[in-house]
């Protein structure tokens, strides 16, 4: 019965060595590059592609962070393109799109972005089309749906990051606010990433326990107040 256990392997079917994990962020500015420290510190991808319109800034970021690399398991790190460095990769990261001005709603930026995300996603389909697409661009939902058209990826296949940011930021001013580890708040912002996203309060719990024992409209003006404040600096 045990032999059967160790069958050894014919010649001719040798065994193939594990494909690299291999993923592409594109766009090289505050959000990018904190995407590349994160998934470079847990160690997710063997080679990680770095890209930006600005070469000689990509190049530079791309050489800090290999400076500190030898702290952390090994990734192969470049400063490159989907077209030339990411064939293949398993997922595009797209942070890349217009900066948002002073007084500009998320809402304003989608003209310009559509234009941006047509040249990235040429490529991305040309040379990735087995990726996953996560999406970070503001207006993020927006422009995940926009990803999602323009591509013609299955929609399993097309990720946008929503409201996980605003969610982890209430969180964090809940458990300021009540001075717990926000780690034990379990809060929910839901919606559009934008000004029309919402608090769900009548689930937000502490450990388990609620954090509202009434309805809204059951609190007083001060206490509403003071909730109200914490969701808008969550939005703001």
């Amino acid at each position: 019965m045990f032999d059967q256990l160790f069958i050894p392997h014919p010649e001719a079917e040798k065994p193939t060595p594990l494909r690299p994990r291999k993923g592409v962020i594109v766009g090289a500015g505050n959000v990018g590059l904190a995407c590349a420290y994160s998934l470079l510190i847990q160690d997710c991808f063997d080679e990680l592609v770095l890209q930006d319109i600005n070469r000689q800034k990509v190049e530079g970021e791309v050489m800090d962070l290999v400076h500190g690399m030898s702290f952390i398991n090994p990734t192969n790190l470049i400063a490159g393109t989907v077209a030339d460095a990411g064939k293949d990769a398993d997922i595009v990261i797209i942070t890349a799109g217009a900066a948002q001005k002073p007084g500009e709603s998320r809402l304003q930026l989608v003209g310009r972005n559509v234009a941006i995300f047509r040249g990235i996603l040429q490529d991305v389909v040309t040379y990735c089309p087995a990726a996953i697409l996560l999406i970070v661009t503001n207006p993020v939902d927006i422009m995940t749906h926009v990803a999602l058209k323009i591509s013609g990826f299955p929609s399993s296949r097309v990720i946008g990051s929503g409201t996980v940011l605003d969610t982890s930021r209430f969180r964090v001013l809940l458990g300021n606010r009540l001075n717990i580890d926000s780690r034990s708040v379990h809060a929910y912002i839901i919606g559009e990433h934008g000004d029309s996203e919402v608090p769900v309060w009548s689930t937000a719990n502490i450990a388990g326990k609620k954090l509202l024992p009434k309805d809204w409209e059951s609190l007083s003006p001060s206490e509403q107040a003071e909730l109200t404040d914490i969701f808008i600096q969550v939005k703001n």
